[in-house]
């Protein structure tokens, strides 16, 4: 089944470390509330979180790899070291001499080299590029709030205009005076916003441990994490009244939760129940499942015994550089193989065709462990089976059915719960009234100057 629906989008579906769930999760969730805002505020407020959500959704997705691939370009190339030698591989003496002499190629063999003789230069250019994409994706978000909330004001000005004419001050005055909105809202000027009175507690932690800041530095979701949590707040800092910071606290903490947490919860929970209640394990990558590979694994003792003595050797082994240097010497080892399909190891293909490990890139002995016990797993429950076919065929339909279920739950979070309670709670704050608290109240600022005018 999944060969029928490509395995691998639903290998990047279930992957933590891809970007395409999130972009997914972030469409339907920018749909939602741009739905709901229609409704709700009307033209005007539709426009304005149609800009926001979907502006912000294309900065948010795109903002970093393309300023990363321009600092790529210039300051690395200036510098002469290539962007491409991960700096866990080139700051590790032992992990570096393997990867420099099984380089499979010679432009590998020379990044390698030329990073490894400027290893200081190499951690200052990648942190470098980390803060730079980091910090001009932060500002381009704040160029469209600021666009975006131009545009509002300009909308509402427009519109205030035609009714006057059509109405009168004192009918659009009298209007505005009957619409009940929160005591304490109040529309804030372009560079004034409502936490800007209000000492910050946005000072985000990320330990203090080496391993996790470069998780955070060089993962590219977790680079969307530390974006999120700027956007998150700076959104809260420029919200125009007390409603809309709100309202963008409910949305924002919801976000952060369905599109980080949620997914991988319900995935992993779905993953366990497989395994308890059908005996099916469907945690291995769908890429791997899909091949014939998989089924070889089930058939092929030398294969099994291979995973065993592995797993035996090295997932409770602490010096990572035998691993590497096993990994390296026996690239067609199932373990090897197994890790190839399923992305944890990254390849090139050399000038005779072989498929050899891309050795500038950094491998996670966690990922390679998880593994083992993976294919461990899906071994012992495969060898209960009667039918081995038919065991194949039930992982890969679970395998599909946890992914899309768990992107589907997020997804119907994101685009329909989530933006119906905001507008509920909006609501309710305000008394009965869904309109647009930001255009209401612009609006009597508007009608009192024309009164002071006229």
């Amino acid at each position: 089944m999944i060969s029928e629906i490509a395995p691998k989008l639903v290998s990047k579906l279930g992957s933590t470390d891809s970007k395409i769930p999130l972009g997914i999760k972030d469409t339907f969730n920018s749909a939602g509330y741009t739905y709901f805002s229609y409704d709700a505020g009307g033209g005007v407020e539709g426009k304005d979180r149609f800009v926001d959500e979907f502006g912000t959704g294309a900065i948010w997705l795109f903002g970093i790899p393309l300023y990363k691939k321009i600092v790529d370009k210039t300051i690395f190339k200036f510098a002469k070291i290539s962007p491409e030698a991960d700096v866990r591989v080139v700051k590790d003496k032992k992990y570096l001499n393997l990867s420099i002499k099984h380089a499979p190629t010679d432009e590998i063999l020379k990044d390698l080299k030329t990073a490894g003789k400027n290893i200081g230069k190499t951690k200052a250019l990648t942190l470098a590029k980390f803060g730079i994409s980091m910090a001009l994706t932060m500002l381009s978000y704040l160029g469209l709030t600021k666009l975006k909330q131009k545009m509002t004001r300009l909308n509402i000005e427009k519109e205030f205009n035609e009714n006057m004419k059509s109405s009168g001050l004192q009918e659009k005055t009298n209007e505005l005076k009957n619409i009940p909105v929160n005591k304490k809202s109040g529309v804030f000027s372009e560079f004034e916003n409502f936490s800007s009175s209000k000492k910050s507690k946005y000072n985000p932690s990320f330990g203090s441990g080496i391993k996790t800041a470069e998780e955070f530095i060089l993962n590219p979701v977790k680079n969307m994490i530390l974006l999120d949590v700027g956007i998150t707040g700076e959104r809260l800092s420029t919200a125009r009244t007390e409603g809309e910071f709100k309202e963008y606290g409910i949305k924002e903490g919801s976000f952060l939760f369905f599109v980080y947490c949620a997914g991988e919860l319900i995935k992993k929970s779905l993953e366990t129940a497989s395994q308890k209640l059908f005996k099916i394990p469907v945690a291995l990558d769908a890429q791997l499942l899909s091949s014939d590979f998989a089924k070889d694994i089930l058939t092929n003792n030398e294969m099994q015994k291979e995973i065993k003595n592995f797993s035996a050797k090295f997932t409770k082994n602490t010096d990572n550089s035998e691993l590497y240097k096993f990994l390296f010497n026996n690239q067609n080892h199932t373990v090897v193989n197994a890790a190839k399909k399923s992305g944890i190891i990254s390849t090139v293909k050399t000038k005779d065709d072989q498929i050899k490990i891309d050795t500038r890139k950094y491998i996670d002995p966690d990922k390679i462990n998880q593994l083992v016990k993976n294919l461990e797993d899906y071994i012992k429950f495969g060898k209960k089976s009667k039918d081995i076919n038919k065991y194949l065929d039930k992982v890969r339909i679970l395998k599909v059915a946890a992914t899309v279920l768990s992107i589907g739950a997020s997804c119907l979070s994101l685009g329909y719960l989530v933006p119906k309670y905001m507008y509920e709670f909006r609501h309710k704050q305000q008394d009965g009234n869904r309109d647009f608290h930001v255009k209401t109240e612009y609006e009597k600022e508007l009608a009192a100057k024309a009164a002071k005018k006229y």
